[in-house]
């Protein structure tokens, strides 16, 4: 396995895993690109999932077909199908992908049918694949004790959450959760940089903004402010220590107007700055802002 990071990226890199020890991983990556950067015409000899984790929506031809991938969208694009990107984008975007055979990782009985048809698809709402993306791209990115078990865990999570989604039922619920709370959670995790109101979140959740605050408190124990706050500094935490975005890239995903914004919360929330927390965690030098 090896790992190497395109020129002309703002930020990211691109893994090479056919020879990391777990059948049916081609490749993976994390990647931040300016408008320039568009995906030319390719083809895999397995599926290839591409998760367009923010800006705006990006069009790409598929088995002569447009296909449009909003933020939070994924595309899912099938073995020995050309795709590319049909247009740059209006502005920088960030998205994970992944090359890997369903086949391989998953048991048959786990086996979605999606997998089988081998017919291209796009999930408009794909926000709950962010987590598992996140994880197998920590597994292939660190070298921790039992990496091919990690590696072959967090891809099957990734493949049975896209699975879920394919599937087109909502989400599941908490039991014992308001189900305009968990609406709410959902939201906030999707889209930590929106900035959303309680008058946002409680239209959502079609409630009063008084009543769903008062309801969030009591079924979280903290207000929606707070949750985000908390979500948006574990979010920070993972980025700083496993990727090298700069601090000014972590900022702005996460929603924050500078870097000096974002480093003023950090340290209230963590008791340090962004870099000095990245320097613990990685034994590196300072990092660039």
């Amino acid at each position: 396995m090896y790992i190497d990071r395109p020129t002309g990226l703002s930020a990211g890199f691109h893994a090479h895993l056919r020879h990391a020890g777990v059948p049916g991983l081609v490749h993976a990556g994390d990647q931040h690109a300016p408008t320039s950067w568009v995906i030319r015409t390719h083809t895999h000899d397995v599926w290839e999932l591409y998760l367009q984790v923010a800006g705006p929506s990006t069009r790409w031809t598929v088995a002569a077909r447009t296909w449009h991938v909003p933020s939070r969208g994924l595309l899912a694009v099938p073995p020995g199908v050309p795709h590319a990107m049909a247009a740059s984008s209006t502005a920088p975007y960030h998205f994970h992908f992944a090359a890997l055979a369903p086949a391989d990782i998953l048991s048959p009985d786990d086996l979605h049918p999606v997998w089988r048809q081998r017919q291209p698809f796009v999930i408009n709402d794909a926000g709950s694949m962010v987590t598992p993306f996140e994880l197998f791209l920590r597994e292939v990115t660190t070298h921790h004790p039992l990496r091919a078990a990690g590696l072959t865990h967090s891809a099957a999570l990734l493949l049975i959450e896209a699975s879920r989604l394919a599937d087109g039922r909502p989400p599941g619920h908490h039991l014992a959760m308001h189900p305009a709370i968990a609406t709410a959670k959902r939201l906030i995790a999707n889209r930590l940089a929106d900035g959303l109101t309680v008058g946002d979140l409680a239209a959502a959740a079609n409630l009063s903004p008084a009543h769903f605050a008062e309801v969030f408190r009591s079924e979280i124990g903290e207000t929606p402010g707070r949750y985000r706050t908390r979500l948006r500094m574990e979010r920070a935490r993972l980025l700083l220590s496993e990727t090298d975005l700069s601090i000014t890239t972590i900022a702005t995903e996460l929603g924050y107007s500078s870097s000096q914004h974002f480093a003023t919360a950090f340290r209230r929330e963590t008791g340090t700055t962004p870099s000095r927390h990245r320097r613990m965690v990685t034994g590196g030098p300072a990092t660039r802002s």
